[in-house]
């Protein structure tokens, strides 16, 4: 392959969903091989919001990621299990050469994309944080998807009209979302729900998808960047999926006391990357705030371990080939 002009002054960002770790590091590797072979300099992020999002098609929490992206113009989306005609799907490992076709496709397509930014406004995630935090609350109303249900006030059980997997939730959280509050006094609006919301489960499953993928990249209000956090214990990965990412994160948050910012540069990720994270936690009630901030806060010591390294390889490999999904 011969040297081809880059079109854009900064790197596009590419991320992959909904594989395991190995088609992290078969990603990296292969954009480093193509430098100045596409029409656009790429760069490997974590960031679900990056310019192209190559995803696992039979993973659940990914599918929810790529519907909510679906209507958006501003992402190019690559299946496992795409175009085979156009050669336009991506799986791993990445081969070079078509990787090189999906890459530029995707420039084309980001090409004609308007900068014009979206109006801000508050997440999913923030709104429904708000709702549970209401004084005299009695429970929070979801609608979605033509259904109904709750949250108890404890935010500890989920009651919908069925039973609520993985794939349904990613289903739910593809589509919008109403929040409604019932405090004291309204309970006969809840009487109603009941009796249609026939199926209690545990809420995590669905709290924890929804703080991951419905976060917008922010904090929580109520998270400070520079208080200290720890995990209670660790999110049952059983239930809300598993990223690479999350094990990570859930591994650092147990062993010790670390502000956002803290766990950001321990874990190599950007703020607005953890903060789906720390959000998903706390919704979940797992998020203990162990210590108000101190004056400044410094970067880990030298001496730290990087998990990341070569000499911690065989270690964090087990954890990622016990949880990581296949």
């Amino acid at each position: 392959m011969t040297a081809r002009p880059c079109g854009a002054s900064r790197p596009r960002k590419i991320t992959c969903v909904g594989f395991d770790w190995r088609a992290e590091v078969s990603l990296k590797e292969t954009l480093l091989l193509l430098r100045g072979k596409t029409l656009d300099h790429w760069a490997y992020s974590d960031e679900l919001a990056s310019d192209v999002v190559v995803y696992d098609e039979s993973n659940a929490l990914a599918q929810a990621l790529v519907r909510r992206a679906a209507n958006s113009q501003q992402q190019v989306l690559f299946s496992s299990a795409g175009d085979e005609e156009q050669g336009l799907s991506l799986r791993p490992p990445f081969g070079a050469s078509r990787l090189v076709r999906c890459l530029d496709h995707a420039s084309q397509q980001l090409s004609g994309i308007s900068s014009a930014a979206e109006e801000p406004r508050e997440s999913l995630c923030q709104r429904l944080d708000n709702a549970l935090r209401t004084p005299q609350l009695r429970a929070v109303v979801l609608h979605a998807q033509g259904q109904t249900g709750f949250l108890t006030q404890n935010s500890q059980t989920l009651y919908w009209p069925q039973a609520l997997g993985i794939n349904e939730i990613a289903a739910l959280l593809a589509s919008p979302v109403e929040v409604q509050k019932v405090v004291a006094g309204e309970e006969a609006v809840l009487q109603r729900i009941e009796s249609e919301a026939l199926f209690p489960m545990p809420a995590e499953g669905l709290l924890w998808a929804l703080g991951i993928t419905r976060s917008r990249g922010t904090l929580l209000q109520r998270l400070d960047a520079g208080r200290s956090y720890r995990l209670r214990r660790w999110p049952d990965f059983g239930v809300v999926g598993r990223r690479a990412l999350d094990l990570r994160c859930a591994s650092l948050l147990t062993q010790r006391d670390l502000t956002p910012t803290q766990l950001a540069m321990l874990s190599g990720m950007p703020l607005s990357v953890i903060g789906g994270f720390l959000n998903a936690g706390a919704l979940c009630g797992l998020m203990e705030d162990v210590s108000p901030a101190t004056t400044s806060a410094s970067p880990p010591p030298a001496s730290s371990p990087d998990l990341g390294t070569p000499r911690f390889g065989g270690m964090l490999q087990r954890i990622r080939q016990a949880f990581a999904l296949n």
